[in-house]
């Protein structure tokens, strides 16, 4: 048996998983998309019912049929160096359908399918999920319309954040910028036109949590923010921030099986923001979300992983 894990190679917590398998002694192949083809190799045939073949890395080489678990995180894109502008896009497309059509129609259980992990990214389809699983959700709105985001201020009296519906980051020719929850400047809407934009009542916190879901049990870490601007964002401000373990509500608990179930997920990290009445409101949830820096004796969320997929493989 082998478990074949599709990562870049900077994450520290599929770093701390390969560890924990490791100690395990499991068999795993650790590849990225990016190494394709350049480094990383393949041939598979179909065979009546099942594709047949091997991926080869350097001295590297796993038959698919012994793959028996997919861990498949956050690779890196396929990288074709070299080519024209045209010649790259074909090769790109070809990749994806080609030798990502085979890693992705293995006839094994993945954490999580690619697809799956796709199809869970969509924030409205996350609040109106959680919703039906029995979660609280925020008043929400997603537009392109100035004066509807003034109006739905007046509705939550006048309290409104605004979130990130795409990449978290930004690339600029000077560099990187971080998108941030924030509160909006009504006043200043312009740029609001020229795509969906996410606005939702900003909600009176005590504190809030990371929930990790792996399998059938769930991870959770409260959060809380000791400056204004992690109290809006805690991820603008580690430095302020102070994390204890906690125990997940087993109402929340099983309100998010059945959002796993609904969305086919075996992992996703959740934010929750608690309020001071203990009511728990579900913000997201990210089907490839961090959690390494959860990771303690206290949360062994590393550990439950290697677990799950150890146990695949024994099936």
């Amino acid at each position: 048996m082998t478990i074949l894990i599709v990562d870049n190679p900077f994450e520290a917590g599929t770093d701390l998983i390969v560890s924990e398998l490791a100690s395990a002694g499991v068999p795993m192949f650790r590849m990225d998309l990016a190494d394709f083809p350049s480094e990383l190799n393949f041939r598979a045939t179909f065979t009546q019912w099942n594709w047949e073949g091997v991926l080869t890395q350097g001295e590297r080489t796993v038959d698919l049929t012994a793959i028996q678990a997919v861990y498949w995180n956050r690779p890196d894109g396929f990288r074709f160096p070299g080519l024209s502008a045209a010649d790259e896009h074909y090769a790109r497309g070809a990749a994806r359908i080609g030798f990502g059509g085979i890693l992705t129609s293995l006839d094994v259980p993945y954490l999580n399918h690619p697809a799956k992990a796709s199809a869970a990214e969509f924030k409205p389809r996350q609040l109106q999920v959680a919703r039906a699983a029995g979660l609280s959700v925020p008043q929400t709105l997603v537009t392109t319309e100035a004066d509807a985001v003034r109006r739905f201020s007046h509705m939550v009296n006048g309290s409104v954040v605004t979130k990130a519906l795409g990449a978290p980051v930004v690339a600029h020719a000077g560099g990187y910028e971080a998108l941030y929850t924030r509160e909006p400047d009504l006043d200043a809407l312009q740029g609001v036109e020229l795509t969906a934009h996410l606005f939702q009542e900003r909600i009176e916190k005590d504190f809030e949590v990371r929930a990790v879901f792996i399998g059938d049990e769930c991870f959770c870490v409260r959060i809380d923010a000791a400056s204004d601007q992690a109290r809006i964002d805690w991820r603008s401000d580690y430095n302020s921030i102070e994390l204890t373990p906690i125990e997940t509500p087993k109402e929340v608990l099983q309100s998010l099986r059945r959002y796993a179930a609904v969305m086919d997920l075996a992992y996703f990290a959740a934010d929750f923001i608690v309020q001071p009445s203990g009511r728990w409101l579900f913000l997201e949830a990210n089907p490839s979300g961090q959690w390494a820096w959860t990771n303690s004796p206290d949360l062994p969320v590393a550990k439950a992983i290697a677990t799950v997929l150890e146990e695949w493989c024994e099936l």
